[in-house]
């Protein structure tokens, strides 16, 4: 079993890493799943020996020495709260993993078939005179078509816990471990991009669609919000690509 360490350097590691704005409970999550990782890799005695923080001569021994600390105070602070499903469910195997490129497929689709994906055509009823009216004032495109900016949810994981993108980022927290260690703030920093912009998408589509019922809304409002929308995958795309590697 692994020694639980003095309490002081329990609160220790609370106070370096205690959720603020400028580490997000995503890191903290992640850092717990590396760690506990390393606990499985080292083993109980060479971990255990790492409970005290070494002295060392030079400044780069040092800060390794200290990361090594740090890390093993984590993996403390999860064994004694036991709150981390990521740290219990242990690194996704090679196909939890296929979910990413398999949600990577279908979002990089939904950008190379905006248009087809985000509105309907030709199932709307109307009559001989309202669809000369759609002609004259939208275009001769536009008769017949109604966007559908809720489809977009559906690319991202938002609509059903069958997409592969469903709380993908519980699963980019857990692949944490599987990350070189010179890239592992990189890597934590492109899946909080990745949430920040997956779930902006989202809330977008959401705007969009109430577009034209909100007050002073129309047919331009819903366009416009879903052209921000469109922005908005193209990032979560580029940021799932980098995770992706």
């Amino acid at each position: 079993s692994v020694p639980i360490p003095r309490y002081n350097s329990y609160f220790r590691f609370f106070e370096i890493f205690r959720p603020t704005s400028g580490r997000s409970m995503v890191r903290l999550q992640s850092q717990l799943v590396s760690t506990a990782a390393l606990a499985l890799l080292l083993g109980p005695t060479s971990f255990a020996n790492a409970w005290s923080l070494p002295s060392t001569s030079s400044q780069s021994s040092t800060s390794t020495s200290r990361r090594t600390w740090l890390q093993t105070q984590a993996v403390t602070a999860a064994l004694l709260t036991n709150r981390s499903p990521a740290l219990a469910a242990g690194p996704p195997s090679p196909a939890e993993l296929e979910r990413l490129r398999k949600g990577h497929a279908r979002v990089q689709y939904l950008l190379d078939h905006w248009d087809d994906e985000t509105q309907v055509c030709g199932k709307i009823i109307m009559s001989d005179a309202e669809r000369r009216q759609v002609v004259r004032t939208e275009g001769s495109g536009s008769a017949g078509c109604e966007k559908t900016p809720l489809n977009v949810q559906s690319f991202l994981g938002y609509k059903s816990t069958e997409d592969p993108l469903y709380r993908v980022d519980k699963l980019m927290v857990r692949a944490a471990p599987l990350v070189d260690p010179d890239d592992f703030e990189n890597y934590l920093e492109v899946v909080e991009k990745y949430k920040d912009k997956a779930d902006n998408s989202a809330m977008m589509a959401y705007t969009s669609s109430w577009g034209e019922a909100n007050p002073n809304g129309g047919k331009e409002v819903i366009d416009e919000y879903l052209e921000r929308t469109k922005l908005d995958v193209k990032d979560t795309e580029m940021y799932l690509r980098k995770i992706l590697g």
